[in-house]
């Protein structure tokens, strides 16, 4: 082979192999590396023919192979080790101390853009995310009874045999305990009002089963609950500090419905146990006792418990579902005659957070959402400010300075801006957290434990630097990679250059991303605005509510809580104002029902299909007056009379139930068999919505009170004055009848209503406020890049009107810029909207997730936004002077 066909193959090896290097590498240096290995190829051929040459060829892949990858690595080596950073961090500091209208620019978007994460990140964290505070929480479940194949309810209370045979099932289930509620009223001597607390009876082994101790004396010991036990009470903290907090009341008494109970603890404060009920909101006690009856030997029909169960540590809770399903077809088979009763489980944390969950996620992407808009929008101020620093930029690569020293000062401004906006909406955070709590649902879990703390605090800064880093990196690279001549000259000034279409780029992604809160936002507030205007069926303005608790021990006969709701009665009608007077069982919203199956033989709307022939439904006393009261609409009949005839038991039941027994008849005069007994039903009344106000829930069966010796009730009270104005003398009549009587949850019935709607307020609030956020950001953005295109083209501006250019054509033209990013930005967010609707489409209520007017709105109000952040700059069109301006240029 001759030797300049050796050369010439040596030669594209060498070529080959400069590949290994980065490209700047081989620009600077590649070509005299190839001569360089050219002439020692030549000299190889000479001295040893092609042998020698194949081993210069050989030693140069070894070369290749290891200085090429560290070239290319070489500049993260430079980035990690040199420069100065102490002067680099002084230097952005002085320029931020500079711009001090830049700084608390951006300083404040990010402050309430960070704040509001961090609130929506500490509410996600300690209602979903952080597991309660007990022993190997993960363990915990709570067990229900699931009756389908009785009636239509499938999360139905225990019955005490059940928890005796949740107790000795062995196997995965190392114990179990039951969990009973009441309210008593409580008295403590003097000193202490009345009042009615919230009491959990539980089997003996419940803290233990917990994994708790009590702060001060102790929990309950085993043998400690039953028949003939003396009577002892844990109190939680809350309870404890109402009752005077002093530490001698350990062994001290106090009097549950007259009865005595000795205080022998006290729970820690941060201790807090929330029970859901079967179907009502959760329970959150005040105190604790054991239970006085031997469960085993409980009526198995009559199921009043909330079962709690520790399994075996790390049991997947398949085998714990199959566990508690096999206690259950014991128990059906035992009890119930294979009927189908079933048992079923749910793990603790997930049974308190469930009903929540949706919301919160909703709420969460929706904070996330922001932040998204929130950094994109720093992105574009910050390559605003880039741009604007071209002359810097090539003053200082002219003077030396490498692509890495501007990347990292870029980067640092960037990061010390997301720092200083996370601590600033950290501190705003703190408050907007405790205005959150106290417009948050009551049956949030843990409400009362939602606080920023200092973990969440340092989280926000560091993200709000990670934040700054990230938006910080386009006119970081932009500014390294821009063309040392181009700076010089000033090209990009003229033309917008990438710059300029990035940021043009990044406010379509702000209008996009913002139309997408904006929608989500306007469903929800829309669908909200349907729930304040929907019919609960009744009238809930100028109506007083309380509930005043009776017990057996204070009046141990049916006859004697007649005779007392008599004379409360007339004390309250005595006030004056006061229209009309009455009381039930159950307030809707806040008391919850009970429930029965019923069946009226012979109905012409009996189907043969026995679920269907008996359904459930509430169960309500109440004594005359109550629906006039209430404003509830009577449809036939007549209401409950003080002076019915004794021995006929009257029912009322509502239009629901009625449609169902008797479709397009009356049921006037039916008969509803009742045990032994039977109903006659006297009236038929609009349904009154009890637990939701967008559902109407089960049917409703209203019993004459004094037929069934109802105890406690919640009164009503309709009157033209305020409740403020009243409540001292509602107290001062319900004192002159008993003053051991407690008075609760004194409130206008309005109140009632509107905190059981405070779940989806508290979610189109924020989401709203997200949405808002959204909006002026992208608002801010577009006005930046149209501010800044005009100051850019101010060259061009003045000479179009220095050469006669009508201003309205000028001013057109400016805004047409801006008109085709928001178009471009609403076409882009379309889609995100549409996924965004169906998304939350199960927190809608009389509203679609593709309602056509709401998205319509939302883009149209939009796009008038962002075309006013528009004008404000395009109006500078019309005060361009061009001789100033040019002659500035020139200069």
């Amino acid at each position: 082979m001759s030797e300049s066909r050796v050369l010439r193959i040596a030669e594209g090896w060498q070529r080959l192999l400069l590949r290994l290097y980065p490209v700047d590498f081989r620009e600077e240096l590649g070509e005299d590396m190839v001569e360089a290995y050219r002439d020692r190829c030549r000299a190889a051929f000479r001295r040893g023919g092609t042998r020698s040459v194949a081993r210069v060829c050989l030693t140069a892949l070894v070369d290749s192979l290891r200085n090429g990858p560290g070239e290319r690595v070489r500049p993260a080596v430079q980035w990690r080790r040199g420069g100065n950073w102490g002067r680099d961090m002084e230097l952005v500091i002085r320029r931020l101390v500079r711009a001090p209208l830049f700084v608390a620019t951006m300083a404040g978007t990010l402050a309430l853009g960070l704040g509001a994460f961090a609130v929506v990140a500490t509410v996600v964290h300690r209602v979903l995310l952080a597991p309660p505070s007990y022993e190997r929480p993960d363990d915990l479940y709570f067990v229900w009874r699931d009756y389908r194949a009785f009636f239509d309810l499938d999360r139905g209370w225990l019955g005490g045999t059940d928890v005796a045979a949740l107790q000795g099932a062995g196997g995965v289930i190392e114990d179990a305990a039951g969990i009973g509620s009441f309210q008593p009223t409580l008295t403590a001597g003097a000193g202490v009002d009345p009042m009615e607390i919230t009491v959990l009876a539980t089997t003996a082994n419940l803290f233990d089963l917990l994994g708790v101790r009590a702060a001060q004396g102790r929990g309950f010991a085993p043998g400690e609950a039953g028949p003939g036990r003396a009577p002892v009470a844990v109190l939680t903290h809350g309870l404890w500090q109402r009752l005077g907090g002093g530490a001698d009341m350990i062994g001290a008494e106090i009097r549950l419905n007259d009865l005595p109970y000795r205080i022998i603890g006290v729970m820690p404060a941060d201790f807090e146990f929330v029970q859901h009920g079967s179907l009502s909101a959760p329970i959150r006690p005040d105190a604790f006792v054991t239970v006085d009856e031997n469960l085993a030997e409980t009526n198995p029909n009559e199921g009043s418990w909330a079962g709690l169960i520790r399994v075996r540590d790390g049991t997947p809770p398949e085998l714990v579902a199959e566990a508690v399903s096999a206690v259950g077809r014991r128990i059906d088979e035992r009890d119930f005659d294979s009927r189908g009763l079933k048992l079923w489980s749910i793990g603790l944390h997930e049974d308190l957070v469930a009903p929540v969950r949706p919301a919160l996620i909703v709420v969460g992407l929706s904070g996330v959402f922001l932040v998204l808009v929130l950094m994109v929008n720093l992105a574009t101020l910050l390559l605003a400010r880039a741009a604007q620093r071209e002359k810097e930029f090539a003053v200082s690569r002219a003077l030396g300075a490498n692509q890495i020293a501007i990347v990292r000062a870029t980067l640092l401004e960037g990061g010390v801006l997301g720092a200083l906006g996370g601590a600033v909406g950290v501190l705003g955070a703190v408050w907007a957290t405790r205005a959150l709590v106290a417009l948050a649902p009551a049956d949030l879990p843990r409400r009362e434990f939602i606080a920023l703390d200092w973990g969440m605090a340092l989280l926000v800064i560091a993200v709000g630097a990670v934040i700054g880093l990230l938006a910080a990196t386009v006119p970081a690279v932009w500014a390294a990679r821009a063309d040392l001549a181009g700076l010089l000259s000033n090209a990009a000034v003229r033309g917008g250059g990438g710059a300029g279409r990035m940021r043009r780029g990044m406010v379509v992604a702000q209008i996009a991303l913002s139309l997408v809160l904006l929608s989500t936002g306007g469903l929800l507030v829309r669908s909200f605005e349907r729930l304040l205007r929907a019919d609960p069926g009744f009238d809930a303005q100028h109506v007083l509510t309380l509930r005043v608790p009776v017990s057996e021990q204070r009046y141990p006969g049916e006859g004697d809580f007649v005779a007392l709701h008599e004379r409360m009665q007339a004390a309250l009608a005595a006030i004056p104002g006061v229209e009309a007077v009455s009381a039930a069982s159950a307030l809707p919203f806040d008391a919850e029902a009970s429930q029965s199956s019923i069946t009226i033989p012979g109905a012409p709307g009996l189907t043969g299909d026995p679920e269907r022939d008996a359904p459930l439904v509430d169960r309500i006393g109440a004594r005359p007056g109550w629906f006039e009261v209430m404003g509830t609409r009577l449809l036939a009949g007549r209401d409950f009379r003080a002076d019915a005839p004794a021995g006929v038991l009257e029912a009322i039941i509502d239009r629901n139930l009625a449609d169902h027994f008797f479709p397009g008849g009356s049921a006037l005069g039916a008969t509803i068999p009742w045990g032994e007994q039977s109903l006659t039903v006297v009236g038929v009344v609009a349904h009154a919505r009890h637990y939701d106000v967008h559902e109407d829930g089960r049917p409703q069966l209203y019993l004459r009170a004094s037929d069934w010796g109802y105890g406690t009730m919640t009164w009503a009270l309709r009157s033209g004055r305020s409740a403020a104005s009243l409540a001292g003398e509602v107290r001062a009549a319900i004192r002159s009848v008993d003053p051991q009587l407690a008075i609760a949850d004194m409130q206008p019935m309005r109140e009632v209503v509107d905190a059981s709607l405070s779940q989806q307020r508290v979610s189109a609030v924020l989401i709203g406020g997200f949405a808002l956020g959204a909006l002026l950001l992208a608002a801010m953005g577009l006005y930046g890049v149209i501010a800044s295109t005009v100051m850019r083209r101010r060259h061009e501006l003045a000479v179009r009107i220095a050469l006669g250019a009508d201003h309205g054509r000028v001013l057109r033209m400016v805004l047409g810029d801006g008109g085709r990013l928001i178009l471009l930005g609403l076409l882009i967010g379309i889609p995100g909207s549409w996924m965004a609707g169906r998304a939350v489409r199960g927190a809608l209520v009389g509203i679609s997730a593709t309602d056509p007017l709401t998205l319509v709105s939302v883009a149209a109000g939009l796009g008038v936004v962002a075309l006013a952040a528009c004008y404000v700059p395009a109006r500078r069109v019309l005060g361009i002077e061009p001789s100033s301006s040019l002659r500035n240029d020139t200069a």
